[in-house]
Protein backbone atom coordinates (compact mmCIF):
# COMPACT_ATOMS: atom_id res chain seq x y z
CA UNK A 1 0.00 0.00 0.00
CA UNK A 2 1.19 3.58 -0.60
CA UNK A 3 -0.42 5.23 2.13
CA UNK A 4 -0.14 5.79 5.53
CA UNK A 5 -1.21 8.31 8.65
CA UNK A 6 1.59 9.65 11.01
CA UNK A 7 0.71 9.79 14.58
CA UNK A 8 -0.39 12.92 14.60
CA UNK A 9 -3.00 12.18 11.74
CA UNK A 10 -1.16 13.42 8.84
CA UNK A 11 -1.77 11.21 5.59
CA UNK A 12 1.27 10.27 3.78
CA UNK A 13 1.03 9.48 0.20
CA UNK A 14 4.48 7.72 -0.93
CA UNK A 15 5.09 9.32 -4.66
CA UNK A 16 8.28 8.98 -6.97
CA UNK A 17 9.05 12.71 -6.22
CA UNK A 18 9.89 11.45 -2.60
CA UNK A 19 13.83 10.17 -2.55
CA UNK A 20 14.66 6.51 -1.24
CA UNK A 21 17.18 8.99 1.23
CA UNK A 22 14.22 10.75 2.30
CA UNK A 23 12.48 7.89 3.58
CA UNK A 24 14.88 6.16 5.09
CA UNK A 25 15.03 9.30 7.71
CA UNK A 26 11.27 9.50 7.94
CA UNK A 27 11.29 5.54 8.75
CA UNK A 28 13.84 6.14 11.66
CA UNK A 29 11.79 9.65 12.97
CA UNK A 30 8.33 9.01 12.11
CA UNK A 31 5.51 6.12 13.15
CA UNK A 32 3.03 5.01 10.74
CA UNK A 33 -0.26 3.46 11.19
CA UNK A 34 -3.11 2.05 8.68
CA UNK A 35 -5.70 4.71 7.76
CA UNK A 36 -8.31 2.19 7.73
CA UNK A 37 -7.61 -0.44 11.02
CA UNK A 38 -5.21 2.27 12.68
CA UNK A 39 -3.05 -0.16 13.44
CA UNK A 40 0.98 0.52 13.15
CA UNK A 41 2.54 -0.46 9.29
CA UNK A 42 5.70 -0.43 8.46
CA UNK A 43 7.39 1.65 5.75
CA UNK A 44 9.50 -0.89 3.62
CA UNK A 45 12.59 1.20 1.24
CA UNK A 46 14.37 -1.38 -0.24
CA UNK A 47 16.96 -0.88 -3.39
CA UNK A 48 14.73 -2.94 -5.46
CA UNK A 49 11.16 -2.88 -4.63
CA UNK A 50 9.12 0.11 -4.60
CA UNK A 51 8.69 1.73 -1.31
CA UNK A 52 5.94 1.37 0.64
CA UNK A 53 3.89 0.39 3.68
CA UNK A 54 3.14 -2.91 5.10
CA UNK A 55 1.47 -4.45 8.02
CA UNK A 56 2.84 -6.28 10.36
CA UNK A 57 2.88 -9.87 9.90
CA UNK A 58 -0.50 -11.76 10.26
CA UNK A 59 -2.26 -8.27 11.85
CA UNK A 60 -5.82 -8.76 11.10
CA UNK A 61 -7.08 -6.19 8.94
CA UNK A 62 -9.73 -5.92 6.38
CA UNK A 63 -8.50 -7.76 2.84
CA UNK A 64 -9.50 -3.90 0.96
CA UNK A 65 -5.73 -3.40 1.51
CA UNK A 66 -4.70 -5.81 -0.77
CA UNK A 67 -0.77 -6.89 0.42
CA UNK A 68 2.13 -8.46 -1.79
CA UNK A 69 1.32 -5.88 -4.37
CA UNK A 70 3.38 -6.07 -7.83
CA UNK A 71 5.91 -3.62 -8.59
CA UNK A 72 3.75 -2.68 -11.95
CA UNK A 73 0.84 -2.22 -9.83
CA UNK A 74 2.88 0.31 -7.22
CA UNK A 75 4.15 1.84 -10.09
CA UNK A 76 0.82 2.65 -12.28
CA UNK A 77 -0.90 3.62 -9.41
CA UNK A 78 1.87 6.22 -8.28
CA UNK A 79 2.01 6.96 -11.74
CA UNK A 80 -1.77 7.47 -12.49
CA UNK A 81 -1.43 9.76 -9.16
CA UNK A 82 0.75 12.07 -10.08
CA UNK A 83 -0.97 12.46 -13.23
CA UNK A 84 -4.27 13.30 -12.16
CA UNK A 85 -2.82 15.44 -9.40
CA UNK A 86 -2.08 17.88 -12.32
CA UNK A 87 -5.07 17.62 -14.22
CA UNK A 88 -7.80 17.15 -11.95
CA UNK A 89 -9.48 19.18 -8.84
CA UNK A 90 -8.53 16.44 -6.41
CA UNK A 91 -7.07 13.04 -6.23
CA UNK A 92 -6.63 10.58 -3.49
CA UNK A 93 -4.90 7.54 -3.45
CA UNK A 94 -6.12 4.38 -1.68
CA UNK A 95 -9.08 5.99 -0.17
CA UNK A 96 -11.20 3.36 2.35
CA UNK A 97 -15.32 3.71 1.27
CA UNK A 98 -16.74 2.99 4.38
CA UNK A 99 -20.09 3.08 2.82
CA UNK A 100 -19.24 0.10 -0.23
CA UNK A 101 -16.08 -1.59 1.90
CA UNK A 102 -14.36 -1.29 -1.09
CA UNK A 103 -10.79 0.48 -1.83
CA UNK A 104 -10.64 2.23 -5.19
CA UNK A 105 -6.93 2.50 -6.80
CA UNK A 106 -7.83 6.39 -7.20
CA UNK A 107 -10.62 8.76 -6.54
CA UNK A 108 -11.09 11.50 -8.66
CA UNK A 109 -13.53 14.25 -7.13
CA UNK A 110 -14.47 17.66 -9.89
CA UNK A 111 -17.30 19.92 -9.14
CA UNK A 112 -19.45 17.48 -11.09
CA UNK A 113 -18.91 14.14 -10.42
CA UNK A 114 -16.71 11.75 -8.33
CA UNK A 115 -14.79 8.69 -10.14
CA UNK A 116 -13.52 5.58 -8.96
CA UNK A 117 -10.07 4.07 -10.75
CA UNK A 118 -9.00 0.96 -10.98
CA UNK A 119 -5.93 0.04 -11.84
CA UNK A 120 -6.17 -3.77 -12.96
CA UNK A 121 -2.64 -5.62 -13.03
CA UNK A 122 -3.72 -9.54 -11.77
CA UNK A 123 -6.47 -11.91 -13.10
CA UNK A 124 -9.35 -11.86 -10.75
CA UNK A 125 -12.54 -13.54 -11.39
CA UNK A 126 -14.84 -11.49 -13.57
CA UNK A 127 -17.93 -11.80 -11.01
CA UNK A 128 -15.56 -9.80 -8.33
CA UNK A 129 -15.12 -6.86 -11.09
CA UNK A 130 -19.07 -6.76 -11.77
CA UNK A 131 -19.51 -6.70 -8.12
CA UNK A 132 -17.28 -3.78 -7.59
CA UNK A 133 -18.28 -1.85 -10.18
CA UNK A 134 -22.03 -2.30 -9.15
CA UNK A 135 -20.93 -1.15 -5.58
CA UNK A 136 -19.59 1.96 -7.30
CA UNK A 137 -22.83 2.51 -9.59
CA UNK A 138 -25.05 2.17 -6.47
CA UNK A 139 -23.68 5.26 -5.05
CA UNK A 140 -23.98 6.83 -8.24
CA UNK A 141 -20.64 6.73 -9.61
CA UNK A 142 -19.03 5.55 -12.90
CA UNK A 143 -15.90 3.52 -12.11
CA UNK A 144 -12.89 3.71 -14.59
CA UNK A 145 -11.29 0.16 -15.27
CA UNK A 146 -7.52 0.23 -16.68
CA UNK A 147 -6.30 -2.56 -17.26
CA UNK A 148 -2.66 -3.54 -17.38
CA UNK A 149 -1.43 -3.59 -21.03
CA UNK A 150 -0.49 -7.15 -21.46
CA UNK A 151 3.30 -7.95 -23.06
CA UNK A 152 1.68 -9.64 -26.08
CA UNK A 153 -0.06 -6.15 -26.54
CA UNK A 154 2.56 -3.93 -25.98
CA UNK A 155 4.73 -4.33 -28.95
CA UNK A 156 1.87 -4.78 -31.55
CA UNK A 157 1.76 -2.04 -34.27
CA UNK A 158 -0.89 0.40 -34.29
CA UNK A 159 -3.35 0.25 -37.03
CA UNK A 160 -6.20 -1.86 -38.05
CA UNK A 161 -5.29 -5.89 -37.10
CA UNK A 162 -6.78 -9.06 -35.49
CA UNK A 163 -6.49 -8.98 -31.26
CA UNK A 164 -7.00 -12.02 -29.15
CA UNK A 165 -9.22 -10.97 -25.80
CA UNK A 166 -9.91 -13.29 -23.11
CA UNK A 167 -13.24 -13.19 -21.20
CA UNK A 168 -11.20 -11.90 -18.14
CA UNK A 169 -10.10 -8.74 -21.06
CA UNK A 170 -13.86 -8.66 -22.47
CA UNK A 171 -15.13 -7.79 -19.05
CA UNK A 172 -13.19 -4.48 -19.41
CA UNK A 173 -14.84 -3.39 -23.02
CA UNK A 174 -16.78 -0.54 -22.51
CA UNK A 175 -18.97 0.54 -24.95
CA UNK A 176 -19.55 4.41 -26.32
CA UNK A 177 -21.61 5.93 -29.10
CA UNK A 178 -20.18 5.79 -31.79
CA UNK A 179 -16.91 3.87 -31.56
CA UNK A 180 -18.04 1.04 -30.33
CA UNK A 181 -16.08 -1.34 -28.31
CA UNK A 182 -12.89 -0.20 -26.42
CA UNK A 183 -10.38 -1.24 -24.09
CA UNK A 184 -8.27 1.35 -22.30
CA UNK A 185 -4.75 -0.55 -20.81
CA UNK A 186 -1.60 0.88 -19.30
CA UNK A 187 1.97 0.17 -19.26
CA UNK A 188 3.66 1.70 -16.15
CA UNK A 189 7.48 0.58 -17.73
CA UNK A 190 6.59 2.76 -20.79
CA UNK A 191 4.44 5.03 -19.18
CA UNK A 192 1.88 4.33 -22.47
CA UNK A 193 -1.82 3.74 -23.09
CA UNK A 194 -3.00 1.26 -25.03
CA UNK A 195 -6.43 1.70 -26.82
CA UNK A 196 -7.71 -0.93 -28.74
CA UNK A 197 -11.14 0.76 -30.24
CA UNK A 198 -14.35 0.25 -32.38
CA UNK A 199 -13.73 -3.86 -31.94
CA UNK A 200 -15.94 -6.05 -34.00
CA UNK A 201 -16.17 -9.63 -33.31
CA UNK A 202 -15.23 -12.51 -35.64
CA UNK A 203 -15.36 -15.31 -33.78
CA UNK A 204 -14.08 -17.07 -30.34
CA UNK A 205 -11.88 -14.42 -28.61
CA UNK A 206 -11.00 -13.03 -32.33
CA UNK A 207 -11.93 -9.23 -32.64
CA UNK A 208 -10.67 -6.94 -35.90
CA UNK A 209 -9.87 -3.33 -34.22
CA UNK A 210 -7.71 -0.36 -33.76
CA UNK A 211 -4.80 -0.40 -31.57
CA UNK A 212 -3.66 3.23 -31.05
CA UNK A 213 -1.10 4.29 -28.41
CA UNK A 214 -0.83 7.39 -26.20
CA UNK A 215 2.27 8.67 -23.91
CA UNK A 216 1.00 9.60 -20.22
CA UNK A 217 2.51 13.22 -21.00
CA UNK A 218 0.11 13.29 -23.59
CA UNK A 219 -2.97 12.26 -21.68
CA UNK A 220 -5.50 14.16 -20.62
CA UNK A 221 -8.62 13.60 -17.84
CA UNK A 222 -11.61 12.77 -18.92
CA UNK A 223 -8.84 10.10 -20.80
CA UNK A 224 -9.10 10.74 -23.83
CA UNK A 225 -11.66 8.87 -27.02
CA UNK A 226 -9.65 7.16 -29.98
CA UNK A 227 -10.94 8.08 -32.83
CA UNK A 228 -13.66 6.82 -35.16
CA UNK A 229 -12.35 4.79 -38.21
CA UNK A 230 -11.40 6.54 -41.54
CA UNK A 231 -12.86 5.12 -44.63
CA UNK A 232 -9.87 3.71 -45.35
CA UNK A 233 -9.76 1.88 -42.13
CA UNK A 234 -13.11 0.60 -42.81
CA UNK A 235 -11.93 -1.12 -46.18
CA UNK A 236 -9.06 -2.60 -44.07
CA UNK A 237 -11.88 -3.81 -41.63
CA UNK A 238 -13.66 -5.37 -44.69
CA UNK A 239 -10.44 -7.07 -46.26
CA UNK A 240 -9.45 -9.02 -42.39
CA UNK A 241 -12.97 -9.78 -42.14
CA UNK A 242 -14.05 -11.80 -45.64
CA UNK A 243 -10.45 -13.35 -45.66
CA UNK A 244 -11.18 -14.58 -42.04
CA UNK A 245 -14.57 -15.41 -43.14
CA UNK A 246 -13.12 -17.12 -46.12
CA UNK A 247 -10.40 -18.96 -44.05
CA UNK A 248 -13.71 -20.13 -41.56
CA UNK A 249 -15.49 -22.04 -44.41
CA UNK A 250 -12.81 -23.61 -45.61
CA UNK A 251 -11.31 -24.75 -42.45
CA UNK A 252 -14.62 -25.92 -41.56
CA UNK A 253 -14.40 -28.22 -44.96
CA UNK A 254 -10.85 -29.41 -44.25
CA UNK A 255 -10.82 -29.75 -41.00
CA UNK A 256 -13.69 -31.14 -40.10
CA UNK A 257 -13.32 -34.82 -37.87
CA UNK A 258 -17.58 -35.30 -37.14
CA UNK A 259 -19.00 -35.43 -40.66
CA UNK A 260 -22.47 -35.20 -41.51
CA UNK A 261 -22.59 -34.80 -37.25
CA UNK A 262 -21.14 -31.22 -37.33
CA UNK A 263 -23.95 -28.99 -37.02
CA UNK A 264 -22.76 -26.95 -39.39
CA UNK A 265 -22.14 -29.05 -42.29
CA UNK A 266 -25.49 -30.29 -41.39
CA UNK A 267 -27.28 -27.29 -42.22
CA UNK A 268 -25.40 -26.40 -45.78
CA UNK A 269 -25.96 -30.94 -46.17
CA UNK A 270 -29.67 -29.93 -45.78
CA UNK A 271 -30.10 -26.04 -48.04
CA UNK A 272 -27.96 -28.19 -50.50
CA UNK A 273 -25.68 -25.54 -50.18
CA UNK A 274 -21.71 -26.19 -50.52
CA UNK A 275 -19.45 -24.74 -47.39
CA UNK A 276 -17.70 -22.30 -49.85
CA UNK A 277 -20.60 -21.24 -51.22
CA UNK A 278 -22.66 -19.68 -49.02
CA UNK A 279 -23.90 -16.13 -50.12
CA UNK A 280 -21.90 -13.35 -48.82
CA UNK A 281 -25.11 -12.13 -46.71
CA UNK A 282 -24.73 -14.99 -44.59
CA UNK A 283 -21.75 -14.08 -42.18
CA UNK A 284 -22.33 -10.59 -41.80
CA UNK A 285 -21.33 -8.76 -38.39
CA UNK A 286 -24.26 -7.48 -37.83
CA UNK A 287 -24.72 -5.51 -33.71
CA UNK A 288 -24.48 -7.33 -31.23
CA UNK A 289 -22.64 -10.50 -32.76
CA UNK A 290 -20.06 -10.58 -29.79
CA UNK A 291 -23.20 -12.69 -28.15
CA UNK A 292 -22.61 -15.53 -29.88
CA UNK A 293 -18.76 -17.30 -29.50
CA UNK A 294 -18.98 -18.98 -32.68
CA UNK A 295 -18.77 -17.50 -36.69
CA UNK A 296 -21.09 -15.26 -37.91
CA UNK A 297 -21.76 -18.04 -40.49
CA UNK A 298 -22.39 -20.56 -38.16
CA UNK A 299 -25.14 -18.74 -35.74
CA UNK A 300 -26.44 -17.07 -39.19
CA UNK A 301 -26.64 -19.81 -41.14
CA UNK A 302 -28.21 -21.62 -37.76
CA UNK A 303 -31.30 -19.48 -38.06
CA UNK A 304 -31.97 -19.83 -41.89
CA UNK A 305 -32.26 -23.66 -41.18
CA UNK A 306 -34.31 -22.70 -38.08
CA UNK A 307 -36.84 -20.93 -40.48
CA UNK A 308 -36.89 -23.55 -42.82
CA UNK A 309 -37.94 -26.38 -40.79
CA UNK A 310 -40.38 -24.50 -39.09
CA UNK A 311 -41.79 -22.68 -42.55
CA UNK A 312 -41.00 -19.49 -41.83
CA UNK A 313 -40.36 -16.56 -44.17
CA UNK A 314 -37.62 -14.04 -43.13
CA UNK A 315 -39.75 -10.98 -43.07
CA UNK A 316 -42.61 -12.96 -40.66
CA UNK A 317 -39.96 -13.84 -38.35
CA UNK A 318 -41.42 -12.50 -35.46
CA UNK A 319 -39.62 -11.50 -31.89
CA UNK A 320 -41.42 -14.01 -30.21
CA UNK A 321 -39.92 -17.01 -32.70
CA UNK A 322 -36.27 -15.66 -32.54
CA UNK A 323 -37.03 -15.65 -28.70
CA UNK A 324 -38.26 -19.37 -28.59
CA UNK A 325 -35.00 -20.12 -30.99
CA UNK A 326 -32.65 -18.67 -29.02
CA UNK A 327 -34.21 -20.39 -25.68
CA UNK A 328 -32.98 -23.87 -27.17
CA UNK A 329 -29.44 -22.55 -27.08
CA UNK A 330 -26.80 -24.02 -24.29
CA UNK A 331 -26.33 -20.30 -22.86
CA UNK A 332 -28.93 -18.15 -24.35
CA UNK A 333 -28.42 -14.31 -23.60
CA UNK A 334 -31.25 -11.46 -24.98
CA UNK A 335 -27.88 -10.18 -27.19
CA UNK A 336 -28.03 -13.10 -28.98
CA UNK A 337 -31.85 -11.99 -29.30
CA UNK A 338 -30.85 -9.14 -30.47
CA UNK A 339 -28.16 -10.21 -32.74
CA UNK A 340 -30.84 -12.41 -34.33
CA UNK A 341 -33.19 -9.50 -34.78
CA UNK A 342 -30.78 -6.80 -36.07
CA UNK A 343 -29.61 -9.84 -38.57
CA UNK A 344 -33.64 -10.06 -39.70
CA UNK A 345 -33.71 -6.78 -40.16
CA UNK A 346 -30.98 -6.36 -42.47
CA UNK A 347 -32.19 -9.12 -44.74
CA UNK A 348 -35.31 -7.48 -44.92
CA UNK A 349 -33.70 -4.02 -46.05
CA UNK A 350 -31.34 -6.01 -48.65
CA UNK A 351 -34.44 -7.91 -50.23
CA UNK A 352 -33.50 -11.43 -49.17
CA UNK A 353 -36.65 -13.10 -48.62
CA UNK A 354 -35.18 -16.43 -48.56
CA UNK A 355 -32.64 -18.92 -48.59
CA UNK A 356 -32.54 -18.97 -52.66
CA UNK A 357 -33.18 -16.00 -52.86
CA UNK A 358 -30.94 -14.51 -55.94
CA UNK A 359 -29.38 -11.21 -54.79
CA UNK A 360 -26.73 -8.90 -55.95
CA UNK A 361 -24.96 -8.81 -52.84
CA UNK A 362 -20.92 -7.76 -52.57
CA UNK A 363 -18.72 -6.69 -50.24
CA UNK A 364 -20.11 -3.24 -50.16
CA UNK A 365 -23.04 -4.82 -47.65
CA UNK A 366 -20.51 -5.64 -44.91
CA UNK A 367 -19.24 -2.12 -45.95
CA UNK A 368 -22.11 -0.66 -45.06
CA UNK A 369 -23.22 -2.44 -42.03
CA UNK A 370 -19.51 -1.76 -40.57
CA UNK A 371 -20.01 2.08 -41.03
CA UNK A 372 -23.44 1.99 -39.47
CA UNK A 373 -21.87 0.26 -36.58
CA UNK A 374 -18.67 2.13 -36.14
CA UNK A 375 -19.58 5.79 -37.45
CA UNK A 376 -23.30 6.02 -36.86
CA UNK A 377 -24.08 6.28 -40.72
CA UNK A 378 -23.45 5.28 -44.13
CA UNK A 379 -20.81 6.30 -46.66
CA UNK A 380 -22.57 6.69 -49.65
CA UNK A 381 -21.32 5.65 -52.68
Amino acid sequence: MLTAKTSNGELIVLTTELTRDQLKKWRKSQSFYCPQCSLPVQLKVGDIKIPHFAHEKDTACSANFAEGESKEHLQGKQQLYLFLQKRTGHVELEPFLRMLSQRPDLLVMTTSNTTPIEFQCSTIPVAEIESRSNGYRSMGMKPIWILHTPAKFSTLPQGVGVFYFSRFHESFFTHVHPEGYTILTYNPQKERFHYFSSLIHVAGKRYIGIHRSLSLAKQIFPFARPKTPTKEEITQYISIYVAMRNNFLQSRILLNRRGINDPFLKCCYELRMHPSNLPLWIGLPVAFNESFREHDCEWQLGLIYYMRCKGIRIRDLSENQIHAYVRRMENPSVGQERACMAYRDLLIAEGIESFHTVAAIDEMIIFNVLSERLLAKRYEN
